[in-house]
């Protein structure tokens, strides 16, 4: 040890020990608020960035959020491995900070680096020249919940739509949608706030992983079980969840039908179900005719009726009385369920009816444990026992997007909702199931609306919203609001830039081929996919929404946050062989090189979370608006999307200048106008950056009474984030009807079983018995097991997947502490019976393959995989795979032929709801070692 002695600070520790720079490390000038604004839903995670010599050093989870309920626990700490490594990606190798333009072929990854001007200028004429050579129609963005929050994809929304261009729709394009919560609900935008999962007495983990993809408020489920209750994860393979929970039931995969439905029929049998819950909140005491297996209608028992009138036996009175369309209370009427009757109609003829419950008796007897074992797999005792659980417990259906995204997925949901139907486990806390929803922020959402900035403008906006859902209401005086709302949306989306994708993809992106196969369809799709498209063409179900049309091709193609050569199913191949050729101008607009960037024309660069001003998109489940501010500036010459589609504007307005370019008429005969592209874009100049944007938001929403009154920014800044006090006007918060409280947690439908209010269906009711013609047809008026066709061909494994817990989809893919979490490179996942009987060891690089294509990864050997089944977990970017062939590539990319119904009480499209979705669960494909 040297003799010499050294300075020491105040605390007689020597100035340069080691200490001392440990401690110096973690010093900082600022803290910023923040957080991550991708689609990682229901996301709002709080974290504090902090800051020293104007760069950001790291982040970490704020923790500051207070309980709601009494007894409940608090959400904290809120946040991820992945949240936790941002900052990383601020300097990440596949970062682009400056715009780029093509020099080479698309996807040879030749670029020249060109200035702003230059790239908008490209864009700005290909925009006009598809304009004046192909109408505004032509210019298509591609929907995705875009990586840079409400500010990104909904400010240029504002651009697209003065356009008159097309835009598709964002839950069809990423396939986040329940059909059969839609089918049985009316509405899919229903979601608890996380901390309700606690009150659950009986969880079901069920197509979800939550240990992977909801690891802020995994915790919950947990708690529930310290709570007394019990967790049963229900999937093919032992799960990550399954590992945490007391039940594991394993079924094959896309099965789970069968399983819903062995238990429903225990539940009926052994006299189990709510028999009150079921007469009043579905459809089940409806009667239907035995002869042609319709509901029995007023049109059919008077000369005047309504064919949305539908009628209940009295066993009171002992008469067919009708069933109220205002109210879901029964008041005096002791609705029947079982039993058949004679009823005589208005032609005088007579008919046997029998309560709709009564028929799905009959049905259930092919569903006895045994027979429903024989079906998904399960124990036929394990039927019995979790069927006698559900009628017993407050129970909580945990599902995912994962059931949407089988072919049969509605048929799995609407099985599933029937569960809970029968045994009361929905509209009161702890129980139900959920999708995803968004609302309460109103300003950002009425903003398109808005033509000047301030609050009277914004009380104009709202005060003409509500006129215009009273006119509705006018024509229907039993709707209600929610109804309503809906309504209002059904009716302006013919004249509105969002359209269900399934048009694009069959008419200019090569899918129709593969959806005419008949043995990758349900057998009861008839004589084809062309035939069933041209039925529900020429019947009016998709008027004005069947854009573009096949003589209509998209000419420029706007992908902003998203990655469609990756996310597409059927992925690259289809894409680039049969909609890129049509496409004059590929925009990108990013914060990294990806897929689809790499065969862009030009790319322009954002700023990320951190470096500039946002939101994450909020969310009942969290039920807090959540800001993110700017901790630093952004590198190069990147910008926030608010400069970048402001610059845009302006260079549409001068470019279209130059060519005498003002005016001119869209395909639904609206006038589109050039020269106040910037004006409508800023409020009339009003709004000139992010921070007046985000102010205007914030006090808007409080003017309409969703946030305390006096937040603006300057409040929100304090404190990061703050709890909504009320739903507001969007059809989508709406759709929760429970009321909102400060100090308890949120479960939706509240209003359906306390309040007695009607669901937004044709019947009114919970529907589980949908009489359309095509569903008869098909065998599907309620909901039944059918197997999977054999999507991708004649082979014997089932290709499943799911999201990784190292990345959120791509976004962190390749950020290199995540892959320090695991392999760092793509594998599938086999069972060491399948492996062994292929010759395949742990980490061989294997070949996936079916009719369409192949991908080559390495292979990890699991006995926690179902023999039969391959696990590929999503979240790599194609250029990690040999060939930049990926799991899309075998893709076929189909969806149910009978998701294109409608003309039937609620199955009509709206907004991100009831269109035909691609599907990429449960494939057929083979394994060999590459």
């Amino acid at each position: 040890m040297s003799k010499q002695s050294k300075a020491a600070d105040a605390s007689g520790r020597p100035s340069d020990s080691t200490s001392k720079r440990y401690r110096e490390k973690w010093n900082w000038d600022e803290t910023t608020w923040a957080s991550h604004c991708i689609n990682c839903y229901p996301g709002n995670c709080q974290y504090r960035v902090y800051v020293k010599d104007g760069k950001i050093v790291r982040e970490e989870q704020a923790g500051t959020y207070k309980p709601v309920e009494a007894g409940v626990p608090d959400m904290n700490p809120m946040g991820c491995q992945k949240g936790n490594a941002w900052s990383q990606m601020l300097s990440s190798p596949e970062r682009e900070l400056y715009p780029l333009k093509r020099a080479g072929e698309r996807g040879e990854g030749n670029w020249t680096r060109v200035s702003w001007d230059e790239a908008l200028s490209d864009v700005a004429d290909a925009t006009l020249d598809a304009i004046e050579e192909s109408g505004p129609e032509s210019i298509l963005q591609v929907s995705t919940p875009n990586e840079g929050g409400l500010m990104a994809g909904m400010l240029f929304g504002k651009i697209i739509e003065g356009l008159g261009g097309t835009t598709t729709d964002v839950n069809a394009d990423i396939n986040d949608f329940n059909p059969g919560l839609y089918m049985t609900y009316g509405k899919v935008n229903s979601a608890s706030s996380v901390d309700d999962w606690f009150h659950a007495e009986l969880t079901l983990v069920w197509h979800r992983n939550p240990v992977y993809t909801a690891i802020p408020w995994y915790h919950f489920v947990l708690e529930s079980r310290y709570n007394g209750g019990e967790v049963v994860v229900i999937a093919p393979d032992y799960s990550p969840s399954a590992i945490h929970a007391d039940y594991h039931v394993p079924v094959e995969p896309g099965s789970d039908a069968a399983l819903s439905l062995g238990m429903c029929q225990v539940i009926i049998e052994e006299d189990l179900y709510d028999a009150e819950f079921v007469r009043e909140q579905t459809d089940l005491a409806l009667l239907v005719r035995t002869d042609n297996q319709r509901f029995l209608r007023q049109t059919e028992m008077s000369e005047s009726g309504r064919d949305d009138q539908f009628y209940v036996f009295d066993a009171k009175t002992g008469g067919v009385v009708e069933a109220s369309r205002v109210t879901l209370d029964l008041g005096e009427i002791e609705a029947a369920l079982e039993g058949r009757f004679e009823v005589k109609l208005a032609d005088g003829s007579t008919v046997e009816v029998a309560p709709a419950f009564q028929h799905l008796k009959d049905q259930l007897v092919d569903y006895t444990p045994e027979k429903a074992a024989a079906m998904c797999g399960a124990n036929a005792e394990m039927i019995r026992s979790l069927a006698r659980k559900v009628a017993t417990r407050r129970t909580n259906a945990l599902l995912g997007f994962n059931a949407g995204k089988y072919y049969h997925g509605d048929l799995i949901e609407r099985s599933m909702c029937l569960l809970l139907g029968l045994t009361g486990n929905w509209g009161k806390k702890g129980t139900g199931t959920r999708s995803w929803s968004v609302g309460m922020f109103d300003g950002a959402y009425l903003y398109s609306m808005k033509e000047k900035a301030g609050r009277e403008e914004a009380e104009r906006v709202m005060n003409m919203r509500n006129m215009i859902a009273q006119g509705v209401k006018a024509q229907d005086p039993t709707m209600t609001d929610e109804m309503a709302s809906f309504e209002l949306m059904r009716m302006s989306a013919p004249m509105g830039s969002t359209v269900p994708p399934a048009f694009l993809w069959y008419y200019h992106c090569g899918y129709a081929e593969r959806w005419n196969k008949p043995e990758w369809n349900d057998p009861a799709i008839g004589e084809g996919f062309d035939a069933r498209l041209e039925e529900a063409i020429s019947k009016g179900w998709w008027q004005g929404l069947n854009r573009p049309g096949p003589e209509s091709p998209p000419k420029v193609m706007f992908e902003i946050g998203g990655n469609f050569l990756r996310r597409m199913r059927g992925g690259q191949e289809l894409l680039l062989e049969n909609l890129w050729p049509k496409l004059n101008m590929i925009v990108t607009v990013d914060w990294r090189m990806h897929t689809t960037g790499m065969h862009s024309d030009i790319f322009l660069p954002v700023a990320l979370s951190y470096e500039k001003m946002t939101f994450h998109i909020p969310t009942p489940d969290i039920l807090n608006l959540t800001l993110s501010d700017v901790a630093a500036d952004p590198p190069g010459e990147a910008k926030p999307e608010f400069e970048i589609f402001h610059l845009l504007a302006q260079k549409l307005e001068e470019r279209a200048a130059a060519r005498g370019l003002e005016e001119y008429q869209d395909s639904r005969g609206a006038t589109r106008r050039l020269d106040n592209l910037v004006n409508s874009y800023t409020l009339g100049g009003e709004i000139t950056s992010p921070e007046e944007l985000a102010d205007e938001w914030i006090q808007d929403t409080a003017t309409f009474g969703n946030l305390p009154e006096g937040t603006d920014l300057e409040t929100l800044r304090e404190h990061g984030s703050v709890r909504f006090t009320n739903w507001g006007a969007v059809p989508f918060a709406i759709a929760q009807a429970s009321d909102l409280e400060p100090d308890s947690t949120h479960n939706p439908f509240r209003w359906h079983t306390e309040k007695k209010m009607p669901y937004p269906t044709l019947t009114r009711r919970a529907q589980f018995y949908i009489d359309h013609e095509w569903f008869l047809e098909a065998g599907e008026q309620f909901p039944v097991h059918k197997e999977n066709p054999r999507q991708g061909g004649d082979h014997p494994f089932t290709l499943t997947s799911g999201h990784a817990r190292s990345t959120v989809h791509t976004t962190n893919a390749v950020n290199r502490a995540m892959l320090q979490t695991h392999r760092g490179e793509p594998s599938v996942m086999l069972s060491p019976a399948d492996a062994e009987g292929r010759d395949i060891g742990a980490d061989d690089r294997v070949r996936v393959f079916n009719d369409i294509s192949e991908f080559v990864c390495a292979v990890k050997i699991s006995p926690s995989v179902r023999p039969g089944q391959v696990i590929m977990y999503n979240g790599w970017e194609p250029y990690q795979f040999e060939e930049w062939k990926d799991p899309s590539s075998i893709e076929p990319g189909m969806v149910k032929w009978l998701h294109l119904a409608g003309g039937y009480g609620h199955m009509r499209y709206w907004l991100m709801q009831c269109q035909p979705i691609p599907i990429d669960r449960g494939l057929a494909v083979d394994v060999v070692k590459a």
